[in-house]
């Protein structure tokens, strides 16, 4: 949840053996198939963005991004963003939207219009006994490259 706003996300187990950057474009290409292009969420960089789980537990979850394309699959060829400790008390957390470095590989104008930039994120982490990845999509803006000349 971000400034109010529900996220459309997906929970798998992770301990099925399959947790491969090729399997892990296939999560999040399924979960852009799932949700209407206009109700994918815009989050501004900057926002604070809430996870609220299930279980009243207490954990650390590692958090990932990627830049996608609108079918969900990866923009670039290069490693995951991150990872960054989301530390999760009593089944709630909360991280900051930060600049994504490859936001700012495109050649094209448009990817730096405000909602452009469509990022996929995995948060990954014990619930239950259970190793688990939640997948989740948002709009966002490449960042500032600060004041235009």
């Amino acid at each position: 949840m971000a400034d109010g706003t529900a996220i459309p996300l997906a929970v798998r187990a992770a301990g099925d053996g399959q947790t491969d950057r090729e399997h892990r474009e296939e999560q999040y290409q399924a979960l852009v198939e799932q949700i209407e292009p206009g109700d994918i969420p815009y989050i501004r960089l900057g926002e604070l963005i809430e996870v609220h789980l299930a279980e009243q537990e207490d954990a650390d979850y590692e958090l990932t991004d990627v830049i996608l394309l609108t079918d969900g699959s990866y923009k670039y060829s290069m490693p995951d963003n991150g990872p960054q400790t989301v530390v999760i008390r009593g089944g709630a957390g909360s991280f900051e939207l930060g600049i994504h470095p490859a936001a700012f590989l495109s050649s094209s104008t448009s990817d730096y219009e405000p909602g452009a930039t469509l990022r996929g994120f995995r948060l990954s982490g014990m619930s239950g006994g259970e190793l688990q990845d939640i997948y989740f999509v948002l709009r966002t803006d490449a960042g500032s490259v600060g004041p235009s000349l």
